[in-house]
């Protein structure tokens, strides 16, 4: 499905590339038990099928854009991204984009954020667009030790620029982004990771980010992956955003389950499962 409405909101999953990733790599603690337990979620090769997926809302007659992918910067170890060419195949230019709203600051959600042009100067890639971070977020990563730390280049490349665009608004908390989304908490990966939730018309989403990076974790809510900053607690947000998104059904968009990520949770003889849509 190449998009879906909720209310008055139409929201487009736009990839910006497809992954593969090591079980032994992604859940080091739990790897075999869930290459032996969930067999049909991997390849051949007993990769798990993933996705870095943005999602473009349509809301308040604006284009708004849930997080921007890796980028297209070569970095070793990840690919390249192509979210490009997605907004270019929707018909969109990066001006067309008004808000970019950001669930965290992790290389794999900033990385569109600026690119280098042929001479190696770096610019915003969405010269019309406001960026949204939550402020505990921010104030984290912008810590002089985050930025020095190695492997944290892209903080200086993509997110530190934003400081004195003039486009840069630091939020607190659940607020309201427009009168159909608002953040919503869900700490753990990061200490200032934020879902967003969409309301309209009497119908509900929740864009999760990286609060779950994979179905298994339906039934796992505790098999937290390295990259979560507090694992506990990340555990007790992905559990609660699954129990709400089966108690009311609301449309549930992940950026990291395999493209494109849509569907519902609903509850099958005592288990949480994933319709995709």
């Amino acid at each position: 499905m190449d998009k879906i409405r909720i209310g008055e909101v139409e929201a487009v999953p736009v990839i910006d590339t497809a992954l593969l990733m090591n079980p032994h790599l992604f859940l080091p603690r739990v790897a075999d038990q869930m290459i032996a337990e969930y067999p049909d979620l991997l390849d051949d090769r007993q990769l798990m099928n993933m996705s870095v997926t943005t999602y473009l809302l349509r809301s308040a007659g604006k284009n708004v854009l849930i997080d921007t992918g890796l980028g297209g910067r070569r970095r070793s170890g990840y690919p390249v991204g192509h979210l490009d060419q997605s907004l270019r195949d929707l018909g969109l230019a990066p001006a067309d984009i008004d808000l970019v709203v950001h669930t965290h600051l992790h290389i794999d959600h900033v990385g569109w954020n600026t690119v280098d042009d042929e001479s190696g100067n770096r610019r915003i890639f969405f010269p019309s667009a406001t960026f949204l971070v939550q402020k505990r977020e921010w104030d984290f990563w912008m810590r002089p030790e985050h930025l020095r730390a190695p492997g944290n280049a892209h903080l200086v490349e993509c997110v530190a620029p934003l400081e004195n665009s003039g486009r840069l608004r630091v939020v607190d908390g659940e607020v309201a982004i427009d009168d159909n989304l608002t953040f919503v908490s869900a700490p753990g990966h990061t200490p200032g990771h934020a879902a967003i939730g969409v309301y309209s018309a009497g119908e509900r989403a929740v864009v999760v980010g990286d609060a779950s990076h994979h179905p298994a974790q339906l039934d796992h809510p505790d098999w937290s992956p390295p990259f979560d900053t507090d694992p506990i607690e990340s555990a007790k947000t992905r559990d609660r955003l699954f129990n709400a998104a089966a108690d009311d059904g609301r449309a549930w968009l992940a950026g990291h389950w395999q493209y494109p990520g849509m569907g519902r949770i609903v509850r099958l003889d005592g288990r949480r499962v994933f319709q995709a849509f």
